[in-house]
């Protein structure tokens, strides 16, 4: 059984972590939301991203098949 530990980390994961950690250094205001809207949308790609990986292929489009 695989965990979640195991599994490699894709890199747009990784920059939403970094996007998190350098909010969390800022003071509250306006720069720290924008880090934190761009962690929150970087994790929304990499999570359709999967969805799209391990989704039904007869949705995709003609030129992908």
């Amino acid at each position: 059984m695989k965990h979640p530990s195991d599994m490699a980390v894709s890199p747009l994961r990784t920059q939403a972590a970094d996007a998190l950690r350098r909010a969390r250094k800022l003071p509250v205001g306006p720069d720290r939301n924008d880090l934190r809207q761009l962690a929150v949308g970087l994790r929304f790609l990499d999570k359709k991203r999967l969805k799209a990986n391990v989704g039904d292929r007869s949705a995709a489009s003609p030129e992908m098949k």
